[in-house]
């Protein structure tokens, strides 16, 4: 797999999103279909007074075609907050009037994604990597419990990759998302970008290393910062296992996160 599909694993955690695993693949392998699933688990205030847990688990199934990819995820979903916090675009943000579940706990089906990736330029022999990638959320998560909006969302984005010497790729990529608002609240669209670096490491090891900064959803909030950290391993051609740590670097961010997912291509 290319340096831009793994970056398309590590951004859009709500497809998110992690969306579904994070890593780099050491050896290519010919198959079409890939399953994958995470662990995602965060700690954070997000611009709330009140601390917020969640456990975020996307199951994900991809197509792959000559050219483009087609993708959908069905996330397990659960919160843990005192406060009126709602799951927007693959975080827990301050509730707005009509919006948001205040509670202890709440968990279940979270919003479906559908995805699709379309390669505009990829050069093997150089190491280069440019796709564009579109996608959209289906409300399917309980908004009178703060899992979901209730509304539809709709993004799309570039994704950049370049091997920039031995072991080296540059990673860079930015997506926009059009957020829907249920009646009564005002959220802002989100403009995200990333940058950072894979290192191909010995034994089928792989780091990845990702800056993220997001605008904020509501305002008010800080703008979401992060820094993430990825170690993927490959034991056998196909099969993929991470481990990740996010650290929060704003209050619209998680304090912190850690992450474990397997993948296989099939």
């Amino acid at each position: 797999m290319n340096p831009v599909s793994m970056k398309r694993l590590i951004s859009w955690r709500g497809l998110a999103a992690l969306m579904a695993c994070a890593a780099l693949p050491v050896a290519a392998v010919a198959a079409d279909w890939k399953f994958s699933t995470s662990v995602q688990a965060d700690s954070g205030k997000y611009g709330t007074s009140e601390r917020t847990d969640s456990v975020y688990i996307p199951f994900t199934l991809k197509r792959y075609y000559t050219g483009y990819d087609l993708s959908v995820t069905v996330p397990y979903l659960s919160l843990s907050s005192t406060g009126d916090v709602t799951w927007v675009d693959g975080k827990p943000v301050r509730g707005t009037r009509g919006t948001g579940g205040a509670g202890s706990a709440r968990s279940g089906l979270g919003d479906v994604m559908l995805r699709g990736g379309y390669t505009l330029r990829e050069e093997e022999a150089n190491s280069y990597g440019l796709a564009l990638a579109a996608k959209l959320k289906l409300p399917t998560a309980d908004e009178d419990e703060g899992l979901g909006t209730g509304e539809a969302d709709i993004g799309a984005g570039l994704e950049f990759s370049k091997l920039v010497s031995p072991g080296w790729t540059l990673l860079a990529d930015g997506y926009y998302t059009l957020i829907g608002e249920p009646t009564g609240a005002e959220f802002n669209n989100q403009l995200a970008l990333d940058t950072g670096f894979y290192r191909q490491l010995r034994g089928g090891l792989g780091l990845t290393v990702l800056f993220e900064t997001q605008t904020a959803i509501v305002d008010g909030n800080d703008d979401p910062r992060s820094l993430g950290v990825t170690l993927s391993y490959d034991p056998a051609p196909g099969t993929q296992l991470t481990a990740g740590l996010t650290l929060g670097l704003s209050d619209g961010s998680p304090d912190t996160g850690l992450s474990a997912g397997f993948s296989r291509r099939f």
